[in-house]
């Protein structure tokens, strides 16, 4: 049976949980684990952290009984927070440009790219810098486990790292830029063309050398070869790592890019690596 264990947790010594209605959580759901952060509104502060592992987890539905032991054994769920926003991680989501969305027509849109599944719930996010929808489905028993939830959101983790991947574009006026995110299970790929979004794409992969063929594949098809490619990684993924060391051997130009500075970060931050949550914490650039 898939089970957890707690595997990060700190707060900053200003955290209480009495002043929860002063505070946003966001929290990433995946196969692998989740994990959550405090954002303190009142001092655009990130104040705290916990992460879990799952154990044992193989489809979308064994997700439910580690996360029903995460939701039952952490009392600050329990709690009043100005937004509650979950993000769930798949690779089940399609871009739609804005004048052609119908709210009314989400699983139409799911459909032309995506096998029907009898627990489907179909949702969307606006992505502001895209000016497109991100259409997405999440199964109906993940969305019924945070029922009880008060503000409780759903949103795609990818609409955050499109986003964040826009908005470093055009904040550094970059002409072109690949962005790739590593979870255990999958890797996320968003490419960039004159601050317009080019690709996005995930792909599934269980070795280091299913990733760098899938890499490789992609960035052919972008015309651009590993020498001249310059990649901005981000996710869950280091230079010790059998990914780090595929990549050095293909990709000339590697960089760990940082948590958006826009917002502040407790000091308890600074025992994490800055690349490592990325989509956790740009959640915040999500409406």
């Amino acid at each position: 049976m898939a089970s957890q264990q707690k595997q990060t947790s700190f707060f900053d010594k200003s955290f209480s949980d009495a002043k929860t209605s002063d505070y946003q959580l966001f929290l990433q759901l995946s196969k692998s684990g989740l994990s959550y952060t405090i954002f303190n509104t009142q001092t655009n502060t990130y104040i705290g952290f916990e992460s879990f592992l799952f154990n044992d987890v193989y489809n979308d539905y064994s997700i439910l009984n580690p996360l029903t032991q995460v939701i039952e054994q952490t009392p600050l769920f329990k709690k009043t927070f100005s937004k509650f926003v979950v993000s769930y991680v798949n690779n089940r989501s399609t871009l739609i440009p804005k004048p052609l969305y119908k709210a009314d027509e989400l699983k139409k849109y799911h459909l032309f790219n995506f096998a029907e599944q009898e627990e489907d719930v179909y949702l969307s996010d606006f992505v502001l810098n895209l000016s497109a929808y991100n259409i997405y489905s999440i199964p109906d028993f993940i969305v019924d486990a945070f029922k009880n939830f008060e503000q409780v959101t759903f949103r795609h983790f990818s609409t955050a790292l499109i986003e964040a991947t826009l908005l470093h574009a055009k904040k550094t006026n970059a002409l072109s830029l690949i962005n790739v995110h590593v979870l255990p299970q999958s890797f996320q790929i968003i490419s960039v063309k004159n601050q317009t979004l080019e690709l996005y794409n995930s792909f599934n992969y269980q070795t280091s050398e299913d990733f760098i063929y899938y890499l490789l594949f992609v960035l052919n098809q972008l015309n651009t070869t590993g020498n001249e490619a310059s990649i901005r990684l981000t996710g869950e993924v280091d230079k010790n790592s059998a990914i780090y060391e595929m990549l050095y051997k293909y990709i000339q130009t590697i960089d760990f890019c940082e948590n958006p500075n826009e917002l502040n970060y407790s000091y308890v931050f600074e025992q994490t690596q800055k690349h490592y949550h990325y989509a956790l914490f740009n959640q915040y650039l999500c409406e």
